[in-house]
């Protein structure tokens, strides 16, 4: 099967695809997904974005669920993903994807985007989950990588706005021995299909990250 490990619904709000568009332009492409929805404090009341604080992970995950639904209908899988942004003393909004959880995990920790890098590094590992810098080199945005010794992977990006950096993300990679995912990090229509891996069936998140951290999958990219 072929699964893109980065995609966003217009939940995003940067991005402009509803998740009914999502999954038809995934179903077209034969590809499943992870929906990785941005996860951050910026999109908080408080800090001037459309969710109240106490309200956001509920609708997040409600989001999974409507996604998940519509693509039953359509024959695409959907899991469960996270793309979280921390703030770090060296970087004001580094992201991080989470595999492997489920929606439960984040009703029980619905403000792990206020921890630092190591605590939800430590965290993910207390339940199992894997834990990926996203878009390391995405210099275009001031990322870079972060504390490679808190993560279980770095992400080639295939965003069509943005270098993919894949030379650079495979040699970070291997200087640490860190797991290499891709995604097309989709926010629109055209962009879906653009990066993934592909690996044998699997059925839930916990299948999912099995394939990643045996590293049992090809990357493919377009």
């Amino acid at each position: 099967m072929k699964i893109d490990l980065h995609v966003h619904s217009g939940f995003s709000v940067c991005a402009s695809v509803d998740y009914k568009q999502v999954v038809s332009a995934y179903s077209q492409a034969g590809i499943d997904i992870v929906l990785c929805n941005h996860y951050n404090a910026l999109y908080t009341k408080k800090f001037g974005g459309a969710y109240d604080e106490n309200d956001y992970p509920k609708r997040f995950v409600d989001e999974f669920f409507a996604t998940r639904d519509e693509g039953k209908a359509h024959g695409v899988k959907v899991f469960f993903g996270i793309e979280v942004a921390l703030s770090l003393p060296d970087c004001p909004y580094a992201e991080f994807l989470i595999y492997g959880a489920d929606p439960q995990f984040l009703l029980d920790n619905p403000r792990i985007y206020a921890l630092n890098q190591s605590e939800l590094y430590s965290l993910c590992k207390q339940n199992g989950l894997l834990f990926v810098q996203a878009h390391p080199f995405r210099i275009e945005q001031g990322h870079f990588p972060h504390d490679m010794n808190c993560v279980d992977g770095v992400e080639i990006n295939c965003h069509s706005r943005f270098l993919k950096e894949e030379d650079k993300v495979r040699e970070l990679a291997r200087k640490n021995d860190l797991i290499v995912t891709c995604g097309s990090d989709f926010h629109r229509l055209g962009q879906q299909g653009a990066g993934g891996i592909i690996c044998a069936d699997v059925f839930d998140e916990k299948g999912l990250i099995d394939v990643l951290s045996r590293r049992d999958f090809e990357i493919f990219m377009r």
